[in-house]
């Protein structure tokens, strides 16, 4: 890669662009099947910690989780999870994901 000079963009163009997207509903009290869409994994927790954006499968909501269960946080730190199944449910604590 070659270094180049900084081009200014159309900021009015790009902001119009992302405004009409679809809007997806979020979910702040997740429950039920789900798929992973992206995540993150924490190693510098008291336990290793996965952190998960995933989208309900019944109305295709979004919502954050986080899981402490092994066999995710595996798959997570080890595997290719995206899109993997997992079941989500809301506790006091906030949403809390596993494996499905």
């Amino acid at each position: 890669t070659e270094a180049a000079d900084w081009l200014p963009h159309d900021g009015e163009y790009l902001s119009a662009e992302v405004a009409a997207r679809p809007k997806v509903p979020v979910a702040r009290r997740a429950k039920g099947a789900a798929r992973v869409e992206t995540y993150t994994v924490r190693y510098d927790w008291p336990v290793r910690t996965g952190l998960i954006v995933g989208r309900h499968d019944s109305d295709g909501s979004r919502f954050l989780a986080l899981t402490e269960d092994p066999e995710l946080v595996a798959l997570l730190s080890e595997g290719e999870p995206l899109g993997a199944r997992i079941t989500v449910r809301h506790q006091d604590a906030g949403n809390r994901a596993v494996l499905a």
